[in-house]
């Protein structure tokens, strides 16, 4: 089964608490779908702080979560100095902290930062199909280069998932992987 590449790049999720903060609103403002029902790209973005270097303009998705937290790339992380350790999304313990800043407001984003690891999300009617569950660790290869093999692959399945590979901007780069390749499960 073909099922088509995100290369992730740098984004924040912000809570309820540290958007009116950051925004003034304990909501987000959708500025376009993205690939996974119910979430969006949102507006303003947010700067990115680290003890070496920033990021001034960071992409923010919504909804709200329950918790803040900042998704980087290996090299991103290196180049505002924190120590982010690859993580699925929503394990934030011991992750690195930034600080987090708009015109309106900062926030000092403790425990909030990691790189993402390479995932695979699916609806469970497909999961189901594949013979996968959530937080299976499985190998995928790149339509039309079975010699690109991706293994630690993390299965992640929600009702609102479309079926899309997320790997980092640093894993895809040297592999000349796009948005809008595929991969075969």
């Amino acid at each position: 089964m073909e099922i088509p590449v995100v290369v992730q790049h740098r984004h924040v999720h912000v809570s309820a608490q540290d958007s009116l903060v950051l925004f003034g609103l304990d909501s987000l403002t959708q500025t376009r779908p993205i690939e996974h029902r119910g979430q969006f790209v949102a507006r303003p973005s947010v700067g990115v702080y680290g003890p070496t270097g920033s990021f001034p303009e960071v992409c923010v998705l919504g909804p709200v979560r329950a918790q803040t937290q900042v998704e980087l790339s290996s090299s991103d992380a290196f180049a505002i100095g924190v120590q982010a350790p690859l993580r699925i999304s929503g394990d934030l313990d011991r992750s690195a902290t930034v600080l987090l800043k708009t015109e309106l407001g900062e926030i000092h984003a403790k425990m909030s930062t990691i790189i993402p690891i390479r995932h695979l999300h699916l609806p469970p009617a497909l999961a189901e199909a594949l013979g996968v569950i959530h937080h299976d660790v499985i190998s995928v290869r790149v339509k039309d280069h079975e010699e690109i093999l991706f293994d630690h692959v993390v299965v992640r399945v929600h009702p609102t998932f479309s079926p899309a590979f997320h790997l980092t901007k640093d894993e895809a780069a040297p592999r000349w992987i796009q948005t809008g390749d595929s991969i075969i499960v």
